[in-house]
């Protein structure tokens, strides 16, 4: 069954740690300060970012039907997902790859923890 812009919305703002912002002036769904996905102003469609430009030729040669891009998205690597053409189990599918991105950029970002520090024990005779 097709998607509805608003759930669309509401199952990318039902992923853990997901908040809505605002991306270059836009309603945008983001893991921490992370961009995830945003339903596009104007497209009857929801963008996702494929993190590589070959990843998203190969998404839009595989399924001409579901995704499509725009001039804006030429150069980048992301694409369009018609509304359409997707259920909820596809769509978590789809932001998975993004939200594990995201999950491993994090914990490259957290400092090790320091080894615990021995107590000190005063020796006394």
């Amino acid at each position: 069954m097709p998607l509805t812009r608003a759930e669309a919305r509401k199952i990318a703002l039902s992923l853990d740690g997901a908040s809505e912002g605002s991306h270059f002036g836009k309603p945008a769904i983001f893991i921490g300060d992370e961009f995830l996905t945003r339903i596009h102003h104007k497209e009857d469609a929801i963008v996702i970012l494929t993190g590589s430009l070959e990843m998203r030729d190969i998404m839009l040669e595989a399924e001409p039907k579901l995704f499509y891009i725009i001039e804006h998205y030429r150069n980048r690597p992301a694409l369009l997902a018609r509304l359409a053409k997707l259920d909820r189990k596809t769509l978590k599918e789809l932001l998975a790859p993004r939200l594990k991105r995201i999950a491993e950029k994090n914990a490259k970002k957290k400092p090790a923890k320091k080894p615990a520090k021995k107590a000190k024990t005063k020796v006394t005779r």
